[in-house]
C-alpha cells in the first residue's frame, strides 16, 4: 500500500499552502525511525496492514530500522 503522501508530495502540499500539517500515521508504524529516514531521503519500509490490530507482536516490534 502506498501512503497518501511521501516526503516530496508532503513538502509540495505544504509549500503550495494546500495543507498546514501532514500526518504519516501508517508510515510511522512501519518505520520507527521515520523522521530520520525522511531527513536523509531513505527508502521507507512497506506498510503491512495485515499486522494492524492483531494480538501478535508481528508488525509492532519487528520493522527494521535504518542501517547506521
Amino acid at each position: 500500500m502506498k501512503p497518501a503522501f511521501d516526503r516530496t508530495s508532503a513538502e509540495d502540499a505544504l509549500k503550495a499552502g494546500h495543507a498546514d500539517l501532514i500526518a504519516f500515521a501508517r508510515s510511522f508504524l512501519a518505520n520507527p525511525d521515520l523522521v530520520e529516514r525522511m531527513r536523509t531521503n531513505e527508502v521507507l519500509n512497506a506498510v503491512d496492514m495485515a499486522t494492524f490490530y492483531t494480538p501478535d507482536p508481528k508488525g509492532y516490534t519487528d520493522y527494521p530500522t535504518r542501517a547506521a
